[in-house]
């Protein structure tokens, strides 16, 4: 609990921005406190001494205490080996702190309301909610604050959606903002990918305009250059325009001379591939210019024969040297000829830059790549000799590339966009981008009669947007999946044993590691926001298995339960305990437990029979009915425009990840 009340209490020294910043720093550490509990017992009930000794509520799962855990201020011992340990903290001015742990249900809560200073009144409102169950993750949110003084305008809207029918995006993005630059400068920029599994084209343009100065006449070129396969190699053909200084002049001079260092440039190239190169210059012109420079148009092409076998030989014997993989010297050959086989259909490049302007154009087509891809898996195969590569998962991925062949899937991408900065010290900016797929649906269907789950669903939207002196935003974000939080707890478990080698890891974090594998979360949930200068933060969770982790936190007391009580200034935490190490509660005295690292020299032990208290219950119902507040399937909240709304996703994973960690932080060696 302290380390939630010093984040609450830091959050009181920050503007209104970094409040909002904030609030994803309180959710992590909002939801790791619940691990605190965890180290103490599991969730409570209402509990009232009864003459001679109080009963307690129990549970059939188990959690168990830290062995080294914080003594408590005050022990009741119950009859039955049962026991409710009290631990007391200084909440300040904390609005509400409420937590709680049931482990019978295996259900994790924890909710934070306080007040922050917001001296700037940068921020209005934000929040964020998400929620990650067995069907998929969902999250939204949205943010109110004042326009930052540099930005004038804003207008973006951004959607995208992966289902069975379509897989597409679209990204419109225009805004106006203050410069420092008092030069004119613009670049503007549009353009086209597309690719299937076997061909790849794209083509566009990238132009920019600056101020000019008297240097900028002597920056003058243009190079366009086009590179076409042939049936027995590759021609270029070169148009090219340049000044030439003073000291390189004796190079291009005359049309032998020009031939000649061009043949050096280009037949360098053909000799290292085992090829021959021929140059011809078919148009030349040098004039001499002024202050030492020359003025140089060229206009040639080169022609490469032989290089494919040469290229081929090369490849073949690398590979076949290569200690890190085990290919024979046929397989080694058939990647080397499925690198040639590749078609270099068009591969066009132009540039100009004169006068404080520069244009550049590209147009390129590649095809009959497939061989070279499959190629890849076998090399990748062959490489993979410590097995780190799973066999299934690149046998899937060749699949993959099969039906995108059988439907003919094609993927496109455009983008149109401009920059352009004025005197007057503004900079606007104006671009689109999109995405489409041709023959989805057809990609799907060999997908599924190739037994190959397709991609997971996915839809999100994002718009921000200035009105008058205020910047809003607000996204939304849905992946449907079948079992996605108990794979991901499960990858983040491995994440842990894959980042840590055997020998450094500890027998606690190993053994923690394998409960929460065991653990199967069901479904967790994050609520942060700030509004009005509160912020409030709800988390929880639910496992199926919650004693597969927390019984790896001590042997010597079970648990089954935590709750909280907070009046005025002081909050109260009760952890109620099934077992006491195996000590007869009902006759027990502080000396036959104070070997229990829960009891300390301070700790007030309470004999069974000798006391009459009642302690707060943890409403199991209501921590059920918040997790299962959803929108559809995916349990994403339903959030008004009047409620603090939801932002960012990732938070949540993270939130998950602190509380389950928080578990294993708190053993002391």
């Amino acid at each position: 609990m302290l380390p939630v009340l010093k984040s609450i209490a830091n959050l009181r020294s920050t503007d209104g921005f970094r409040a909002f910043l904030a609030v994803f720093m309180i959710a992590i550490v909002g939801v790791a406190t619940i691990g605190l509990p965890v180290a103490f017992g599991g969730a409570t009930t209402t509990v009232e001494a009864a003459e001679p000794s109080p009963e307690f509520k129990s549970y059939d799962s188990v959690a168990q205490v830290d062995s080294q855990s914080e003594p408590a201020d005050d022990i009741y011992l119950g009859d039955n080996g049962s026991a409710v340990l009290h631990y007391e903290d200084d909440s300040g001015d904390l609005n509400k702190i409420d937590m709680g742990m049931d482990v019978s249900e295996g259900l994790v809560h924890v909710l934070v309301v306080d007040d922050i200073e917001d001296p700037d009144e940068e921020l209005e409102s934000a929040n964020f909610s998400a929620v990650l169950d067995q069907q998929g993750l969902s999250g939204s949110g949205s943010m109110v604050m004042q326009q930052p003084d540099d930005l004038e305008q804003l207008d973006v809207d951004v959607t995208g959606e992966v289902t069975e029918d379509a897989n597409e995006f679209d990204a419109e993005m225009s805004g106006t903002f203050t410069s420092e630059s008092a030069s004119t400068e613009s670049v503007s920029t549009n353009g086209e990918i597309s690719a299937t599994a076997d061909r790849f084209e794209t083509s566009g343009e990238v132009s920019a305009e600056t101020e000019t100065d008297d240097m900028a006449a002597e920056t003058d070129r243009y190079f366009d250059a086009t590179l076409k396969e042939t049936s027995n190699g590759y021609t270029i053909d070169v148009t090219q325009e340049q000044l030439v200084s003073e000291w390189s002049a004796s190079q291009w001079e005359t049309r032998e001379q020009a031939k000649k260092t061009l043949q050096g440039q280009y037949g360098t190239v053909a000799m290292s591939l085992g090829g021959t190169s021929d140059i011809e210059v078919t148009n030349y012109d040098f004039q001499n210019e002024s202050a030492g420079q020359s003025q140089l148009t060229l206009e040639y092409t080169v022609t490469y024969t032989g290089i494919d076998s040469g290229l081929e030989e090369q490849l073949t014997e690398q590979l076949t040297a290569d200690q890190s993989s085990d290919l024979t010297r046929s397989e080694a050959e058939t990647i080397a000829t499925s690198v040639t086989a590749v078609d270099l259909e068009k591969i066009s490049f132009m540039m100009d830059e004169s006068e404080g302007s520069t244009t550049a154009e590209w147009d390129v087509a590649i095809a009959n790549y497939d061989e070279l891809t499959f190629a890849m898996f076998d090399l990748m195969e062959a490489s993979d000799t410590s097995g780190q590569l799973p066999e299934d998962q690149l046998e899937k991925a060749r699949t993959a590339i099969e039906a995108q062949q059988a439907a003919d899937l094609e993927s496109t991408i455009t983008w149109d966009g401009s920059v352009e900065q004025t005197s007057s010290g503004e900079a606007s900016f104006d671009a689109t981008v999109t995405g489409d797929t041709k023959n989805w649906d057809a990609y799907i269907d060999e997908l599924e009669s190739r037994d190959i789950e397709p991609p997971n669903d996915v839809t999100f939207d994002l718009t921000a947007e200035t009105d008058g002196d205020k910047l809003s935003m607000d996204g939304e974000f849905e992946l449907e999946t079948k079992e996605l939080a108990g794979q991901t707890i499960n990858r983040w478990a491995e994440s842990i044993k894959n980042s840590q080698s055997s020998p450094t890891m500890s027998s606690e974090t190993e053994e923690f590691v394998s409960a929460l594998e065991d653990s199967k979360l069901e479904v967790a949930r994050i609520d942060a926001g700030i509004k009005e200068g509160t912020v409030r933060v709800e988390a929880g969770a639910r496992f199926e298995n919650m004693s597969a982790i927390t019984d790896t936190v001590s042997d010597s007391m079970s648990i089954s339960g935590v709750a909280t009580e907070q009046t005025n200034e002081t909050t109260s935490m009760y952890v109620y305990v099934d077992d006491m190490d195996g000590i007869d509660t009902a006759s027990a005295t502080k000396s036959d437990i104070e070997h229990l690292s829960v009891v300390g020299p301070e700790t007030t032990v309470h004999e069974a029979g000798e006391w009459d208290e009642e302690f707060p219950e943890v409403d199991t119902d209501s921590m059920s009915e918040y997790l299962e507040q959803s929108n559809g399937e995916s349990g994403s909240k339903t959030t008004d425009s009047d409620d603090m709304p939801g932002f960012g996703i990732g938070a949540g994973l993270t939130a998950l990840a602190a509380l389950l960690t928080t578990l294993v932080l708190r053993r002391r060696p």
